[in-house]
């Protein structure tokens, strides 16, 4: 490696390392910064020291990357330089030509022509993402807010907070222009006959409750359970709304105590959530709850959701990761032969990174199961 190349990478490991939250360095702490990278003094001094040091900030200067603090003193060395220094604040990349025209074609790009400093690499980004779906929308199902959100921008809430619906207005877009409908949260269940309920599917968000739910109305035999019903856990709440169960069933309160147990036991119930320490922690919660009901996680569904999965996503809050949820999950996993799928939620529990319900769409269960 040359010189001058070395002598660049370790102003920009600098910049990186030390300047990540400010502009302004002392001459003092760059140099210092130099020789601990280097080796000590006499490795900075083999590598040309001080007057390879001046040469860089002579060269960085030049190329605009620096300035120096007029108001500084000099040092008392020679050749002299001053004592504190900034960064340059970047100069704006705009889109170019071929960018705008390509996105043009699918996207009323006026506000942001007319605001060049808007004109940003990670929105350029977001845009070809719409792009991309605009162009075979034609062939696209309709989903929710949350499941079209993770979709183009990879976070199931983008659409739901104001840089979302910003981004949108300024494009001159609605949600129905991405096939995306926000659903109120009207249903607590759904039901083929409630007179016949015997497979019951709880999921604890509302865009996998309408995927769900529409997959069933249209006869799929999702995870080839046979599911009859399924429920909107509304997170936890299921903790508290699930006793509404036994008044869905017809179950007479009236009825002695044998009769309601046989008809609770007749049952196959499963749960599924978001692939995260509070998604089981409510699960865990639901069971110890109501210990009559035999609750079980579907570890198909977490398997499809690691299937379709490009990545995991990280814990946009900091969730109450309790060791005890996550043992219970994995073992329960590994006791239906998802071995595999017990130790990739270990990893993810780890890491602090997720997979959310919206990745498994009414698009997904009609492509695995019809």
């Amino acid at each position: 490696m040359r010189e001058e190349e070395k002598w660049n990478k370790l102003f920009k490991k600098f910049r990186d390392e030390e300047l990540a939250s400010r502009k302004r360095f002392e001459l003092s702490e760059l140099e210092q910064y130099f020789k601990t990278e280097l080796g000590g003094v006499s490795a900075y001094q083999a590598a040309g020291g001080y007057q390879n040091l001046y040469q860089l900030l002579q060269e960085l200067e030049a190329n605009h990357k620096i300035n120096k603090i007029k108001s500084s003193d000099f040092n008392q060395r020679q050749p002299q330089l001053k004592k504190r220094w900034r960064l340059v604040k970047k100069e704006h990349q705009f889109w170019s030509d071929k960018d705008i025209l390509q996105l043009s074609r699918y996207l009323n790009l006026n506000y942001y022509l007319k605001r060049p400093d808007q004109q940003t690499e990670d929105l350029k980004q977001k845009l070809f993402r719409l792009c991309k779906f605009l162009s075979s929308k034609a062939e696209r199902e309709w989903a929710s807010r949350e499941e079209r959100s993770l979709e183009l921008f990879t976070d199931e809430k983008f659409l739901s907070r104001a840089e979302g619906k910003k981004l949108l207005n300024n494009l001159k877009l609605n949600l129905a222009d991405l096939k995306a409908q926000q659903y109120n949260h009207l249903f607590v269940y759904w039901t083929l006959d409630p007179a016949q309920i015997k497979n019951i599917l709880i999921l604890e968000n509302h865009s996998a409750f309408i995927g769900a739910k529409k997959a069933l109305a249209a006869g799929i035999n999702i995870f080839n359970q046979d599911f009859d019903t399924v429920i909107y856990g509304q997170g936890k709440k299921i903790i508290s709304s699930f006793s509404f169960l036994e008044e869905l069933l017809g179950i007479d309160l009236l009825a002695g105590e044998p009769e309601r147990l046989d008809r609770i036991k007749k049952l196959n119930i499963y749960y599924a959530g978001d692939l995260d320490p509070e998604g089981f922690a409510i699960y865990k919660s639901l069971k110890e709850k109501y210990l009559q009901y035999e609750i079980k996680l579907l570890a198909e569904y977490y398997q499809l959701l690691l299937d379709e999965a490009d990545k995991f996503y990280p814990c946009q809050k900091k969730q109450n990761k309790n060791s005890n949820v996550l043992t219970e999950a994995a073992a329960e996993f590994r006791s239906q032969d998802f071995t595999q799928l017990a130790a990739s939620l270990e990893k993810a529990w780890a890491k602090d990174v997720r997979l959310p319900q919206e990745l498994i769409t009414f698009e997904v269960l009609k492509r695995y199961f019809s």
